[in-house]
């Protein structure tokens, strides 16, 4: 039997995922749409940044470091000075800085060699390095980009220059560092849901036919990509439901399925207070929903039934009748694929029953479960 986490500890990873919306890393869709979002809604201060971002000024003449450090400090940084490579690499052993800005041509360490030793170190692979300097010669841009640097400015640069410059890449590596964390809570909003009703790897499959599906109605990449957080939603409301009911090795009873049906609404109201999950909502709500009206838990009909739910309804059926269960064993693939085309215009859309067909004989749902996805079938 597949190993399973137990409802509290369930809970409280997605209490824990939850939270993390309040610190803006929980984010539906693709970069591109989520950078948008960061810059629509001015996120220049989440919780990956420092409220007072902690820069680091490596300059050695004296008027020239005290100019940019008042132009940086009025416009609200936190500046931390040095006169040399050497001394720069002093202070990031006490402190990691949010930007280094630095002059090439110094005594003891130049701005080259300070750059090669920053990126040396795994605290400092990913700091933004910008160059500002009066040499501009193309083997000094070269040089420096080989290294890694970020960004070039040639002196002179006024002060809007210098703050477009410094803005620029610290939003670039906030908006990096936002994707990572989001990265690591979809696999962790994964393992949660995977962890449901024993069902190991059932989300990867159930997202990798509706991609099928999706891709075959030349829905578009935000489609897509909260179709994604749909597939890996569309049970979250399981938690809810007792583990004797979801483990039972037997047809359910009538007060049993009762609960179950609870889970689209549980799953539901479980999201609705993440405003970046909003848009699995439909998914997450409405996936037990029929064509027909027969379905659960409004009884919605035909395209009453949003469309993101039709197409997932196709694919979490596939996933669960060529499956093992604790109460029954897998279909084989024919079969399936016959239950679904008999059931389209009853339990199905039948337009999307019609584009699961082309996808199956074109072979793609069966290559999809040749993958083995997670490994042996559960």
């Amino acid at each position: 039997m597949t190993p399973h986490c137990d409802s509290h500890h369930q809970i409280a990873l997605f209490s824990s995922l939850r939270h993390a919306e309040s610190e803006s890393i929980m984010v539906l869709g693709s970069k591109r749409r989520y950078f948008k979002l960061l810059r629509s809604r001015k996120i220049t201060d989440s919780a990956v940044m420092e409220k007072t971002p902690k820069l680091l000024v490596v300059e050695d003449d004296p008027a020239m470091l005290i100019a940019l450090r008042d132009i940086l400090s009025g416009a609200g940084y936190e500046v931390q000075t040095a006169v040399n490579g050497a001394e720069a690499l002093e202070n990031l052993t006490n402190a990691r800085p949010a930007l280094i800005l630095s002059d090439i041509a110094m005594p003891v360490m130049d701005g080259f060699e300070l750059l090669e030793a920053v990126r040396k170190r795994p605290s400092g692979a990913t700091i933004p390095f910008i160059f500002l300097t009066a040499r501009g010669t193309r083997e000094d841009i070269f040089t420096g980009k080989s290294l890694g640097v970020d960004d070039y400015i040639t002196k002179p640069v006024t002060s809007k220059e210098l703050l477009s410059a410094v803005q620029a890449r610290l939003q670039r590596a906030d908006e990096f560092a936002v994707m990572a964390q989001l990265m690591a809570a979809k696999d962790s909003l994964r393992v949660l849901a995977n962890a449901i009703e024993n069902k190991r790897y059932h989300v990867e499959r159930v997202n990798a036919y509706a991609q099928a599906l999706a891709k075959e109605l030349n829905w578009d990449d935000e489609q897509r990509d909260a179709l994604e957080f749909g597939a890996i939603l569309h049970d979250i409301g399981q938690i809810r439901v007792p583990e004797v009911i979801l483990l039972k090795a037997g047809p359910l009873n009538e007060e049993e399925w009762h609960e179950m049906r609870k889970h689209p609404e549980e799953g539901a109201r479980m999201i609705e207070g993440i405003s970046y999950l909003a848009i699995a909502i439909p998914m997450v709500l409405h996936h037990h929903e029929r064509w027909d009206g027969d379905g659960y838990p409004h009884g919605l009909q035909g395209e009453e039934i949003p469309v993101e739910a039709r197409l997932l309804s196709i694919a979490d059926t596939f996933d669960a009748m060529t499956s093992n269960r604790t109460y029954r064993k897998a279909s084989d693939l024919a079969t399936a694929k016959d239950e679904i085309l008999k059931h389209a215009n009853k339990q199905f859309d039948p337009i999307m029953a019609e584009a699961f067909l082309r996808c199956w004989e074109r072979g793609e749902f069966q290559a999809i479960f040749a993958q083995e996805i997670g490994g042996k079938r559960d």
